[in-house]
């Protein structure tokens, strides 16, 4: 049987998925603010959104578990208006980026106990159209769209998955990027107004199930890739060496969010 860490994992996708590997016996913790978990999982309260809130998850998460197998990187939320976290982060860049650096850099050594360690992490698999990372202005005081803010958090969700081989070469660690596209998970309630209440009732018609995302992460878990750097949207394979997945770009953003993880420290 598995240890498994899921942050995101109190609703969605990530919520479907703790309750599945608890049936079979796996030992699941979920990371969110809820207090309610999935029966049979653990639940590790904590704020993703800011870099010392990560670090006592991660604290937390080492201090309960030798082993982690398995770490499911889902925490993300949608949000209509800027909002700037207490380390001065734009939160959707906070959330999908930083957090997931920070987690995983701080786990590696409970990850690398295990005999087949994944890491999946859910985000935009060079799907996203638009603008790239803004270097300049990471925190986005200028102009700022949600959909941007989404957008730059999933292209760096997804270098930090490009990159993770190059910056720990030799490391057992499978790193798996997955989107599972349209979903109904309730993302109407997030985005709000009669846009959020019109995309409920298409999602309704035509998204697949929580469930479904699910099992499509659970395969990578049951399965492991057998190469450190896997893609994939809803099940079709990404190529790795697409210009989205650029060494260099990845190389610079690692460096990046060291600098601003080891400020806020």
């Amino acid at each position: 049987m598995a240890n498994a860490v899921i942050t995101g994992g109190t609703n969605g996708i990530g919520r479907s998925l703790a309750a599945r590997l608890a049936r079979e016996g796996h030992r699941v913790a979920v990371v969110g603010r809820s207090a309610a978990a999935p029966e049979g999982v653990e639940l590790v309260r904590g704020d993703l959104s800011t870099i010392a809130g990560t670090a006592a998850v991660a604290e937390e998460v080492a201090s309960r578990f030798d082993v982690v197998d398995h770490l499911v990187l889902g925490a993300g939320r949608y949000t209509r208006r800027r909002e700037v976290t207490a380390d001065g982060l734009e939160h959707s860049f906070a959330l999908y980026a930083v957090s997931r650096f920070a987690l995983v850099e701080r786990l590696l050594p409970v990850l690398e106990r295990s005999a087949a360690p994944v890491v999946v992490s859910l985000c935009g698999v060079a799907g996203l159209k638009g603008p790239g990372i803004q270097w300049d202005d990471l925190a986005l005081s200028r102009g700022f769209r949600a959909f941007r803010a989404v957008s730059q958090g999933a292209r760096a969700a997804d270098l930090l998955g490009a990159g993770f081989a190059d910056r720990h070469p030799g490391s057992a660690v499978r790193y798996v990027l997955h989107n599972p596209m349209f979903v109904d998970s309730g993302l109407g309630a997030q985005v709000g107004g009669l846009r959020g209440r019109a995309l409920d009732v298409v999602a309704g018609w035509f998204a697949r199930s929580t469930a479904d995302a699910a099992d499509q992460v659970h395969r990578f878990l049951a399965d492991p890739p057998a190469v450190p750097f896997t893609a994939s949207r809803a099940g079709t394979p990404i190529d790795p060496g697409r210009p989205e997945f650029d060494p260099a770009t990845a190389a610079r953003l690692y460096t990046v969010l060291e600098g601003v993880t080891a400020s806020a420290r």
